[in-house]
């Protein structure tokens, strides 16, 4: 954990698993370390990645103008599948979502990964360990042969359970929307929402 903590404190990228694939974890508030993430995936930089916290108290310091009710929703799915659309605090690092103000954010059902944040004391990115436009990896093994020498750091001998990606719904406006469709069913979502009176587009 410390050499993990290290890494990232350092600006360093390392291939870390998470509840179902391996992510690039990268400190979220470094510009920098963010930009080495788009280069090793060779992904354009006009890409939003999203970020993964800790605590519920985390989204007060990573977001504004977030919606009334939104912890009563939060504490349903948290930790867990869901990935919340909301607007980005200048803590962040700009380049996480180029021209855009808002981040993906996301506490996961992984004790590690939180562990992981609350050591670093900021969010790390979460978004998958391969190159842009391959399937993400599922293990150590993977990323080693899709990304080995690109990374300072790869969690060895692991391997996640795969399956649907978080839900993404975006609550950055009204009424909500999905944006892409996973884990968590959309009627799933639907209820929940209607019972804290916000609506979701269809």
């Amino acid at each position: 954990m410390d050499k993990i903590v290290d890494i990232l404190r350092n600006g360093g990228v390392a291939a870390l698993p998470t509840d179902n694939l391996f992510c690039l974890a990268a400190d979220a508030s470094n510009e920098t370390a963010v930009n080495k993430i788009f280069e090793i995936k060779g992904r354009s930089d006009s890409s939003a990645i999203p970020i993964l916290i800790a605590d519920f108290s985390d989204v007060e310091k990573y977001t504004i103008d977030y919606p009334n009710r939104l912890e009563l929703i939060l504490e349903k799915y948290w930790p867990g599948e869901l990935t919340i659309i909301l607007k980005k605090a200048a803590t962040l690092a700009p380049n996480l979502s180029p021209g855009m103000d808002t981040i993906g954010i996301r506490i996961p059902n992984s004790e590690f990964i939180r562990s992981v944040v609350r050591e670093l004391g900021k969010p790390i990115t979460g978004t998958s360990a391969n190159l842009s436009g391959e399937a993400p990896a599922m293990s150590s093994a993977q990323v080693e042969l899709s990304l080995g020498s690109k990374l300072d750091f790869i969690y060895k001998n692991a391997t996640t359970k795969g399956g649907l990606p978080s839900t993404v719904l975006d609550l950055s406006t009204m009424p909500a929307r999905i944006l892409r469709h996973g884990a968590i069913d959309k009627s799933e979502l639907q209820s929940t929402l209607k019972l804290h009176k916000l609506d979701l587009s269809i």
